[in-house]
């Protein structure tokens, strides 16, 4: 007997975890991280030099790699104060796990870029003299119901 009541509780248990997890208005999709870059006066060229050389060609080894699913760029034409974003970079996850997931394996690509530890850190901290990080922010996207 106290083996059913053990196991009807485990089973209540799951049938309540799979209602709360589901909402009645939508239907839950991949993550996107979006990441808000504001580019220093004047450095526009060296910004774009960069994503296309070094930026790109990573995400696109991510992708067919299966680590991301795909990526978008967004450019802010009317900007809000002179600090604001410039640039909206989206990175597309198919699943919480796969956000998890993502730092060992993105390393990976990234050093397999750059030949080294030591030029992916050059890289990066050339980067931060022509553009900074405004925000980050994960969101979740939805299908209505």
């Amino acid at each position: 007997m106290k083996h059913r009541s053990s196991l009807l509780f485990v089973c209540v248990l799951l049938m309540v975890t799979a209602a709360v997890a589901q909402n009645p208005n939508y239907n839950n999709g991949p993550i996107w991280r979006v990441t808000y870059v504001h580019i220093n006066p004047g450095q526009g060229d060296a910004f774009w030099k960069d994503v296309h050389d070094h930026l790109k060609p990573i995400w696109d080894a991510q992708k067919q790699a299966s680590i991301i699913t795909d990526y978008k760029l967004y450019t802010n034409p009317i900007t809000d104060n002179a600090d604001d974003w410039s640039v909206a970079i989206a990175i597309l996850y198919p699943n919480w796990a796969g956000l998890d997931a993502v730092d060992s394996k993105a390393a990976t690509v990234a050093a397999q870029h750059y030949g080294s530890r030591d030029a992916m850190m050059e890289a990066a901290k050339k980067r931060s003299e022509y553009a900074h990080v405004t925000a980050s922010k994960l969101a979740r996207e939805v299908t209505p119901k």
